[in-house]
């Protein structure tokens, strides 16, 4: 493990998590070229119905929802760049089966399957940025991580699009193949993480000596004691679940609003992506995150005003306007992800942030089971703009309940810090 006593100047002297985030950023731009190339060859190449391209979704977020929870118990007592690799390896393997596929079941499944492998990967990110950052530096390394996942939202699907104009979707495939080799050859040199002896002193300590479902419920309970923890869990996951309603909607939108200039659904969301890396570098000069419910409420505000105006524009509004409500939008977006990501690494006990981080994605990935459907049919018994106009303003009232309950939901700093003692004595 890195002494964190001499990494506390600057992240870019900790070798380790450069290497971790060099891994992670080439993977997360791999992530994008992969996903716009499963859509591009379902919904143009193979022509599918449009209940079947709803599948699609359903096959990324099912095993989230089913193991991550659980995946997180294992990764905090396991060797955590073993079970990186191992993911990118088996993704890898199995998407060099989906260059050969012709199949929309067969592909659907293997797309199950990787999902079923890269469970592991975001608690077991997570929990090694715990252990070989700094506290000091978390934010800044939160921050970096948010900034090249936005960053990859923007470049990949342009590029990845660019390319199958020009050759194939399948080759995007070839590109996230690559992408994770590296990403293996990469964590290779961060391997001796795994036999740090204070790490694995750290695992001993927390779950050593319990049993698999005894950790599985103490984390849990753990949840449920901390006033910070509840707070932040409920209060994201509500947000979530009323944003989920409408994110998949955008495309009927924007049908609406531009008929005749598609075009503007991507320069939306390129607006949203750049909105999110602009605050999330201005978050990244900051050393510490105080107040969470102020932070979490405003990006509720920023979130649910872009997604009111866009449901109040008329057709063949100026683009303008539009691109400031996806700026607005970003803006929300990118504290919101930042945030949260802050609050599990520095609110979890020592030893369970990788459980801690399961167990989120277990959440929002049964919400990314529901949500989207029930937003496809409310839209299509209520129309799109009065939907987005209804979600904005819920959005709205949920960021305005976080700002003005601050104090009641997430305490005082006085409060929170001594809510950190206590998890550190028990």
């Amino acid at each position: 493990m890195e002494n964190h006593a001499t990494e506390n100047v600057s992240i870019w002297k900790n070798r380790t998590y450069l290497i971790l985030f060099s891994s992670y950023a080439i993977s997360t731009m791999g992530k994008y070229f992969d996903s716009l190339a499963v859509i591009l060859l379902i919904s143009y190449g193979w022509a599918a119905e449009p209940w079947m391209i709803a599948l699609i979704p359903v096959a990324y977020a099912l095993p989230h929802a089913l193991f991550s929870q659980f995946a997180g118990v294992y990764i905090d007592r396991s060797k955590k760049v073993r079970l990186m690799l191992l993911a990118d390896i088996m993704t890898a393997l199995l998407t060099i089966v989906l260059l050969f596929t012709s199949n929309l079941w067969v592909m659907l499944g293997i797309i199950l399957a990787r999902s079923s492998f890269t469970v592991v990967h975001f608690p077991a990110q997570q929990a090694l940025v715990k252990q070989v950052v700094h506290p000091d530096l978390i934010l800044k390394a939160v921050t970096l991580n948010g900034t090249v996942n936005q960053l990859s939202k923007i470049i990949g699907p342009f590029l990845g699009a660019s390319i199958a104009a020009a050759f194939s979707p399948k080759v995007s495939f070839v590109v996230y193949i690559a992408a994770l080799v590296i990403s293996v050859c990469i964590l290779l040199f961060i391997r001796h993480v795994d036999t740090d002896e204070s790490a694995a002193a750290l695992a001993v300590g927390q779950s050593g000596n319990s049993s698999f479902w005894k950790t599985w419920g103490d984390g849990w309970r753990t949840m449920f004691r901390s006033k910070v923890l509840i707070a932040s869990f409920s209060f994201v996951l509500v947000a979530f679940l009323v944003i989920q309603l409408v994110d998949a909607q955008f495309a009927v939108l924007f049908r609406q609003l531009y008929p005749d200039n598609p075009s503007v659904l991507g320069w939306f969301m390129s607006a949203v992506g750049f909105g999110s890396v602009v605050i999330i570098l201005y978050l990244s000069r900051l050393k510490k995150i105080k107040n969470y419910g102020w932070y979490l409420g405003s990006s509720g505000i920023l979130i649910g005003g872009g997604f009111l105006a866009v449901g109040m524009f008329p057709p063949e509004v100026n683009i303008l306007w539009t691109l400031a409500a996806a700026l607005l939008i970003g803006i929300g977006v990118g504290i919101f992800s930042t945030v949260f990501s802050y609050i599990l690494q520095m609110e979890s006990p020592d030893g369970k942030v990788g459980q801690m981080s399961g167990m989120y994605n277990s959440l929002t990935g049964i919400v990314l089971l529901l949500a989207p459907i029930v937003g496809g049919f409310l839209v299509q018994w209520f129309g799109v703009l009065i939907i987005f106009q209804m979600i904005g303003m819920a959005t709205l009232a949920i960021g305005f309940l976080g700002v003005v309950m601050q104090k009641v939901l997430w305490g005082s700093d006085e409060e929170v810090c001594e809510g950190k003692g206590e998890q550190e004595v028990v």
